[in-house]
């Protein structure tokens, strides 16, 4: 009666251990599924992993053992393969795990949040008639600091003109992109690895880099082409052209400081 009980102990301790040990290899799939669903190579990355994982698993069941020694070859070579040609991948999925943004706080007042609203609005919709073209990040949760560290940092208000005169043509801050912390401006000049998945022909630097930035990061970037002063929204590897309106709401909804409850406290 004993052995019976600690049979069936040690029975539902293995079984929780496998649930366990199975849960967490579908959230971590899931996690890198839903994290990067827009990254063609990254998800072709997986796709090729979970394969590769199933047929070993149907070898050992099967006893297949010629199918078996090449799949074992194919894990024990392939994984330097891997890791040469998936390389840019693999570091966008280990900066997106582990990279966080310490000093991200909230502490814009309510009144001052439509004020930077309507001067970044503007100046977009500026940018735009003008065919000017322009690329503004947020730093959200995830810290921008590397990317920072490539432009001409320094510490500002977020003003329209401001902003225009950063993207005019003649002054040596338009290059690039301009990178906004909270309610500042933080750097300009800045470069982002492009994205590597297939985009439309019309889609020139700007927006490679911005969907590239929006691949690695949870940042939002606003793209303006300079061929057609289209104003664009971009997050998690999706572009998506808007009017002034349309950017507008985007905004509210996306940028986590304007929800922000401390602001209004100061306000009290």
């Amino acid at each position: 009666m004993i052995a019976a009980v600690n049979f069936d102990v040690s029975l539902v301790l293995k079984m929780f251990r496998i649930a366990i040990d199975l849960i967490l290899v579908w959230l971590l799939i899931y996690y890198v599924i839903s994290a990067f669903r827009n990254n063609v190579r990254t998800l072709q990355l997986f796709k090729g992993i979970i394969v590769i994982a199933l047929v070993k698993v149907l070898t050992s069941f099967f006893g297949l053992t010629t199918l078996g020694g090449i799949v074992d070859a194919v894990l024990t070579y392939g994984v330097l393969g891997i890791i040469i040609i998936f390389q840019p991948e693999i570091r966008a999925i280990l900066e997106k795990m582990g990279q966080t943004n310490n000093d991200y706080v909230h502490t814009v007042n309510l009144g001052e949040r439509e004020k930077i609203l309507n001067e970044l609005v503007n100046c977009v919709t500026d940018l735009s008639k003008t065919q000017t073209g322009a690329l503004i990040t947020f730093e959200r949760r995830q810290s921008l600091q590397d990317f920072i560290n490539t432009g001409i940092k320094f510490d500002a208000q977020i003003k329209s003109e401001l902003l225009k005169t950063i993207f005019y043509e003649g002054t040596p801050l338009h290059d690039g992109a301009t990178i906004i912390k909270n309610d500042r401006i933080v750097a300009s000049a800045c470069f982002y690895p492009p994205t590597n998945k297939e985009v439309p022909a019309k889609y020139g630097a700007r927006h490679r880099a911005a969907i590239g930035i929006s691949e690695i990061t949870d940042s939002l970037t606003i793209v303006v082409s300079e061929e057609t002063g289209t104003i664009s929204f971009v997050t998690d590897g999706d572009l998506r052209p808007v009017n002034p309106k349309e950017l507008r709401a985007q905004l509210v909804s996306e940028l986590d400081w304007y929800h922000s409850d401390e602001g209004d406290k100061q306000d009290e």
